[in-house]
């Protein structure tokens, strides 16, 4: 989301990628690490994982967000260490583990691993959101020393101020809710299990509002940000555990996040807009992009001569929202999935390519397919969006009383679908208009936010 949103066929195709559903959301595992900002990839369908050959790149980008020094239970940390990590690397903690492929700390928890009150396959992945509302600052990371954890902080710490509302990532049924009263280092803290049987916690709580073996569903309010149990100050205390050895664990949960949508302030997340800046920030504005992004640099100055209208900088940016410059971001959705750093989906690799080659229709590339490769991908990437930009800036002049810019025009038609311009008003359509309801609404304003606050200041 964004982020890596649903990518659209060619605009001559006449299915619609996105049909008023969730915004697709890329999210990841240790084994292989997307989008996005945080994100989940598939190897079954719902897990996270790295896609293809990947297994060996580096973790270029996850979009961090800056460091405050506000009372969290934990120590603050820098972000150039955690930016730099590989995807091997999530953990640093002195008694972390990788099992599977997979970094964790062996640190159980038993409210995360009693018997659920439902059978974990029936629970069905949906779309992850930040279990805050925007700023989303976040003030320690996983795998950060210190006095105040035995074996590494096994999650990340939001800093909001108390009271704000605290949302489930994604949907679940809870498995625990446990009072501050019980004396758990936590306080009150909730234990939700989601599909994949993954457990999210959510810890410190001033106050917890669902019941044992109640349904929750992505954004769907859980209680309130506290200081209860060891805490120097109010925030959220966040969890990622998957089952690994037949027990729940902690891991990184910010490539779970990839992606995910960042929910507005205030207790309703259905306007949910993206509102987080990367963990470098330079100076005059923008965020900075990864190293790959700056590597690519040059070869996206060739790739864009022939393409005037397309400045290199907004390659850049489009890319960061897609996929954070992860070249093996792999995401689900109904057209059979999108991989690459452009989230580029079959359908659209072939229309430039003229044929997908090893990629059969509705699966994950094969490793060692083109699409992987930052260079082709690029090639590809460019050429297809160039493609739309050219028939919307036409379609614009055609219609002058449209007052969105080309560029824009091509990120709705690369998010959302050509039509969503070309039977609209505007250009970006309301809630109803061109068959876009308002989760399609909603991810096109994300998608484009996302892409403008990676361009360079103006």
């Amino acid at each position: 989301m964004r982020t890596a949103f649903n990518t659209s066929a060619p605009c001559s195709s006449s299915s619609d990628p996105l049909n008023d559903q969730p915004p697709r959301l890329v999210i990841v595992c240790a084994r292989k690490v997307t989008d996005g900002w945080w994100g989940r990839v598939v190897q079954t369908g719902k897990t996270a994982a790295w896609a293809g050959s990947s297994a060996a790149l580096a973790l270029v980008a996850l979009p961090l967000f800056l460091i405050a020094s506000v009372g969290s239970d934990a120590v603050t940390a820098g972000c150039a260490s955690a930016a730099t990590q590989t995807q091997a690397g999530h953990a640093a903690g002195a008694d972390s583990r990788t099992t599977a492929g997979q970094a964790h700390i062996d640190l159980p928890l038993a409210q995360a691993d009693v018997p659920p009150p439902v059978p974990p396959s029936s629970l069905t992945a949906a779309p992850w959101t930040y279990p805050v509302p925007a700023p989303a600052t976040v003030t320690a990371r996983f795998g950060q020393s210190g006095s105040h954890w035995v074996r590494g902080h096994t999650g990340i710490d939001f800093a909001p101020p108390a009271g704000t509302p605290v949302f489930a990532t994604t949907d679940g049924v809870v498995l625990a809710v446990v009072p501050a009263s019980a004396g758990h280092p936590f306080g009150t803290f909730v234990t939700v299990l989601h599909a994949d049987n993954i457990v999210t916690v959510y810890a410190h709580l001033s106050a917890a509002t669902p019941t044992r073996g109640q349904q929750v569903s992505t954004g769907d309010p859980i209680g309130k940000v506290g200081s209860t149990g060891n805490s120097t100050g109010p925030h959220l205390h966040f969890e990622v555990r998957p089952q690994i050895g037949g027990r729940h664990l902690p891991v990184n949960p910010e490539p779970y996040l990839s992606t995910a949508l960042v929910p507005a302030a205030g207790p309703a997340p259905a306007a949910l807009t993206v509102s987080a800046v990367d963990c470098f920030v330079p100076t005059g504005g923008g965020v900075q992009l990864p190293h790959l992004a700056q590597q690519m640099t040059p070869t996206i100055r060739r790739l864009v001569a022939d393409c005037p209208q397309l400045p290199p900088a907004w390659v850049q940016a489009q890319v960061a929202a897609e996929s954070s410059w992860n070249p093996g971001a792999w995401s689900t959705d109904s057209n059979g999935g999108a991989a690459g750093l452009y989230q580029l989906n079959r359908a659209a690799w072939q229309s430039v390519e003229g044929a997908a080659g090893s990629w059969a229709p509705g699966r994950k590339p094969p490793p060692g397919h083109p699409v992987w490769e930052p260079g082709t991908h690029l090639r590809v990437g460019v050429t297809f969006t160039c493609r739309n930009l050219r028939q919307m800036t036409a379609h614009l002049a055609a219609h002058p009383s449209k007052k969105i810019r080309p560029l824009d025009a091509m990120a709705v038609c690369h998010v959302a679908g050509c039509s969503r311009v070309t039977h609209s008003t505007t250009g970006i359509p309301t809630p109803g208009e061109a068959g876009c309801g308002p989760k399609c609404v909603n991810t096109i304003h994300a998608y484009l936010n996302n892409i403008h606050r990676h361009l360079p200041a103006a």
